[in-house]
């Protein structure tokens, strides 16, 4: 039992693994969320975009 708990340890104190830190350490958004949102918005605008175009046409034929 003490063998399976030092392995944890182990485990959990590599330090050349990287760590998910959910509350960032500086002020403002993360860039990376940042360019995410910005690249959802887009493709859903160019959607939104799209199928307005296409209402359009069905509409006037």
């Amino acid at each position: 039992m003490a063998t399976g708990s030092r392995q944890q340890r182990q485990k959990s104190s590599r330090s050349d693994e990287p760590v998910l830190n959910l509350a960032s350490c500086c002020s403002g958004p993360d860039p990376r969320l940042v360019k995410l949102v910005r690249l959802l918005a887009r493709r859903a605008a160019r959607k939104a975009y799209l199928e307005m175009l296409e209402e359009r046409r069905t509409t006037r034929s």
